[in-house]
């Protein structure tokens, strides 16, 4: 063979060629995983790289109408102002017999002495949810339609609020601790939780969720929502604080 001439070209380096290569780890902007550093992170999305229009059909619509729209120089999920239900959207995939966390940027206003209501839930219809509700100053969490604790906080309309509501093992794997965290995002997150409970039921399950009910008769926003697991009691592994 001539030291000059080309290298021939092996069928299998015919078949190398041919194969896209595939990241190690996936980053997919449609919503549904982010597995990067963070191994704990099982949804995300901040809807940048989304169509304006319907909300992707993954999405599993409860009640009200949603769509991905943009504001504020950016995109977000909009919750509209009619019709006027306890609107519901959950995300991702099921939270099976394992804590988690979700935490989702709200931004929503009042028209005169109207005032929304809105929130961020875990494992379903019947888990938890944490609830702002302005017109009483106070933070709630809520299981099924029962206000379980409430926490006195001031909101300010128009300005985007973090929530961010946990549900976690304890050490000891016979008790779950369910805590929640408002802010707004001029501000820092609360060093503590606001609002806290406990609960001995043996097991949760179900997809996280945000919701909203716009009594203002104003849109509500949402956007930059984020999912992760915790432990599981039965081996006592450490989850998102």
């Amino acid at each position: 063979m001539n030291p000059a001439s080309p290298l021939p070209i092996t069928a299998f380096a015919l078949l190398f060629l041919a194969i896209d290569p595939v990241p190690l780890f996936a980053d997919e902007k449609d919503g549904k995983r982010s597995e990067t550093a963070d191994p704990d992170l099982v949804f995300a999305v901040d809807f940048e790289d989304q169509e304006a229009g319907d909300v992707p059909g993954d999405y599993f619509v409860i009640e009200g109408d949603w769509s991905v729209v943009e504001i504020d120089g950016g995109k977000s999920m909009k919750l509209a102002e009619a019709p006027l239900v306890e609107a519901q959207v959950q995300l991702g995939d099921s939270l099976r017999d394992i804590g988690g966390t979700v935490r989702a940027r709200i931004k929503a206003d009042r028209k005169r002495r109207s005032y929304p209501r809105f929130g961020v839930g875990l494992h379903g219809m019947s888990g938890y949810r944490l609830r702002l509700f302005p017109v009483q100053n106070q933070l709630e969490l809520v299981k099924s339609d029962e206000v379980i604790e409430t926490a006195e906080l001031a909101w300010t309309p128009g300005e985007w609020w973090f929530l961010e509501l946990t549900v976690k093992p304890v050490a000891s794997g016979d008790q779950w601790t369910i805590s929640g965290r408002a802010w707004p995002e001029s501000g820092s997150r609360p060093e503590k939780p606001q609002i806290e409970a406990t609960s001995d039921e043996d097991k949760f399950s179900g997809k996280a969720s945000v919701t909203g009910t716009a009594y203002a008769g104003l849109p509500i926003y949402f956007d930059d929502i984020e999912v992760r697991k915790a432990g599981d009691p039965a081996t006592g592994e450490k989850g998102e604080e």
